[in-house]
């Protein structure tokens, strides 16, 4: 069994993803891709996907908060080693019911900053990372 993901291998797929590329052949992690999360809880989600493993990692458009997540952290630069930002990181947390006051999902979403030439590009492509409950 690999150990997960760093922050910087996700980008690191995100950004063959947004480049049309495929994921690196040493990457030892799947990243699902066509998976819509306004239809499903996440109960769904890491049961169709998650394989016992402790997190999912799917490619999906940017999505409403409204769709029951809310943003638990402030913002994160994700830097690589030479010092340049290469992302962003949110951490969103869902209330599986509104009966229930604790916090059973976390989920980690990735955005792609990326520099070809003289150009920065960025996309609404995201890369979400489902962590399993404790």
């Amino acid at each position: 069994m690999h150990p997960p993901p760093t922050d910087l291998e996700l980008l690191d797929s995100l950004a063959h993803k947004l480049r049309g590329l495929p994921p690196p052949p040493s990457q030892p992690f799947t990243v699902h891709d066509g998976i819509y999360i306004f239809n499903h809880n996440p109960s769904y989600l890491y049961d169709s996907y998650g394989g016992g493993a402790d997190c999912v990692n799917f490619f999906c458009n940017q999505f409403s908060y409204q769709d029951g997540w809310k943003v638990a952290a402030q913002t994160q630069e994700i830097v690589d080693g030479s010092g340049a930002k290469v992302g962003l990181k949110d951490t969103l947390v869902f209330h599986e019911s509104r009966w229930l006051p604790r916090t059973r999902w976390t989920m980690d979403e990735f955005m792609a900053r990326y520099q070809e030439g003289f150009k920065w590009f960025s996309d609404s492509t995201r890369l979400y990372r489902l962590h399993r409950p404790a």
